[in-house]
């Protein structure tokens, strides 16, 4: 783009800055027709003006300091030294009659490259004084062939001139269209690079937000997924609290007909006039948006939500900024689904594969920041340890499948009986572990027993036959130090369950159950 800036400024100055521009261009050329043009009819300091003005013009030419030197301080010099050798040279090889007259139309055509059209009629009257001058010098002066080979010039001139800066307009674009083309994948290549290695939602969301205003920077911008129901959720936007709230009054559904292109044919909706679809008046009431363009989020295959772009005012998205939003939707959805897969492969790594519960690493991880983290604000942590009573017999009796069968269900019970937020764990084999955050040991004890009670009101239809469970507690700092202390006082406790009768709570030498209470 600043190329293109350049070019502009430069044809504003067309005539200036082009007397720099020409000579390296020219002067070598011009050195050689002068060279071929006196031939065998000049004299010895013709050849050596020749030479000279030659060896002069590839110096200055080939030598790019010299180069930049010459274009900017001494260019009026330097092209009047031009002017001067071939008018003198004109004048040797024959005044108005020389073949020389022929060439000066291309001072011309190359100042079309830089100049407008008044700047290459400029030139033209130059090459016409320069022809009547020397034919007045030379005693060749005719009006009828000088008028002819002025005209000439002009007509040769001003024709090649026009050719030539269509050709130079026509790279113009092209390279215009280029650096704009450098410049979108060089936008979306940040983005890429900015969200493709990164596993936070929220920082996510921000650069999509932030990469579509530098795209488009008036325009009201969301990021938005479909929830389970089906609507249209925004998770990040550049909207006032007001519009987002008047938003989820009327949110876009993935039964709107107005985004069936986005999740049927998985185009951008572009252009699209709010106020001619209900399901947009009633989404966007308040809103100071007049047209909707929609660039799907494909996540896994699927139209997992939109990249919303509102505009105002009656312009339509230019096709280059439609392919940067395009591509920032496609890269969305692509780090987006690179999260998925992350929290999946976290998730299994995490999870039992047989129940769905945490899996025992998980378990001893999270025991040990919690137990950090109770310790170091001086809050209640209790752990339960539990046992699945007589599970050999019951594995042995009705087969391993029924065995898992059973864990299965334990688990799913356990799971319901506990509060939002406790971690349940399947601790290895029968045994599960549940960890109590903020909880007291009177707490841990009715959860305890909420669990004991339900997994005993199993009904005898889900299994094979009625199940007890035993459980033990301990509470950190009440019965524990550290996280070694506490496992190990909940498990003990879980032994003194099972040596007790099973199908019981204890807490030490305490055990508490429905059955019947008994302090040791």
């Amino acid at each position: 783009m600043e190329e293109s800036l350049n070019l502009k400024l430069q044809r504003k100055q067309a005539f200036k800055l082009s007397l720099g521009e020409i000579r390296p261009k020219l002067a070598v050329a011009n050195g050689l027709i002068i060279l071929l043009a006196v031939g065998v009819k000049g004299v010895r300091s013709d050849y050596l003006i020749c030479f000279s003005y030659l060896t002069w013009s590839l110096f200055w030419s080939l030598v790019p300091a010299l180069k930049r030197w010459g274009t900017k301080l001494l260019r009026l010099p330097l092209l009047l030294t031009d002017l001067a050798v071939t008018g003198y040279m004109i004048s040797r090889t024959g005044g108005l009659n020389s073949e020389l007259v022929f060439f000066l139309f291309l001072p011309v055509v190359v100042a079309a490259v830089r100049c407008r059209l008044p700047g290459i009629i400029a030139w033209a009257s130059i090459m016409a004084l320069l022809l009547t001058g020397v034919s007045w010098l030379t005693r060749t002066l005719s009006p009828v062939p000088l008028l002819i080979k002025i005209a000439y010039i002009y007509l040769a001139g001003i024709l090649g001139g026009v050719l030539i800066q269509r050709t130079y307009s026509a790279t113009e674009t092209v390279s215009e269209k280029l650096v704009q083309l450098n410049t979108r994948l060089q936008k979306l290549n940040s983005f890429s690079q900015e969200v493709s290695g990164s596993s936070d939602l929220d920082g996510i969301f921000n650069q999509i937000i932030k990469a579509a205003r530098q795209s488009i920077p008036d325009a009201l911008v969301a990021v938005t997924l479909f929830d389970e129901s089906g609507e249209l959720k925004i998770w990040d936007s550049s909207w006032e609290d007001d519009w987002l709230a008047g938003y989820e009054l009327h949110p876009l559904t993935r039964r709107s007909i107005t985004l069936a292109p986005v999740l049927v044919f998985r185009k951008p909706l572009l252009d699209t006039d709010i106020t001619k679809h209900s399901e947009l008046v009633k989404a966007f009431r308040g809103i100071p948006a007049d047209y909707l363009n929609a660039f799907p989020i494909i996540i896994a295959g699927e139209v997992a939500g939109v990249l919303m772009v509102a505009t105002s005012g009656n312009q339509s998205l230019p096709e280059s900024e439609v392919q940067i939003l395009t591509g920032i939707a496609t890269q969305a959805g692509l780090a987006l689904q690179n999260i998925a897969s992350l929290n999946e492969a976290k998730q299994q790594a995490d999870t039992d594969g047989l129940t769905g519960l945490y899996n025992r690493r998980y378990f001893n991880e999270k025991l040990d920041e919690l137990v950090d983290l109770a310790i170091a604000d001086g809050s209640f942590l209790s752990l339960i340890m539990m046992d699945v009573d007589n599970f050999k017999h019951y594995n042995d009796t009705f087969g391993h499948p029924a065995g898992d069968q059973l864990l299965k269900t334990v688990a799913g019970v356990v799971s319901d009986a506990v509060r939002e937020g406790d971690i349940v764990a399947r601790y290895g084999g029968e045994e599960f572990a549940v960890i109590l955050k903020n909880s007291s040991r009177e707490t841990a004890l009715q959860i305890a027993e909420r669990i004991r009670i339900s997994v005993a009101n199993i009904p005898l239809g889900t299994l094979k036959t009625k199940i007890t469970i035993s459980l033990g507690v301990g509470t950190l700092p009440t019965h524990a130090r550290d996280r070694n202390g506490l496992v190990e006082f909940a498990d003990q406790s879980l032994y003194f369950s099972k040596q007790s009768g099973k199908n019981r709570v204890s807490c030490g030498f305490q055990f508490k159950s429905s059955i019947r209470v008994k302090n040791h």
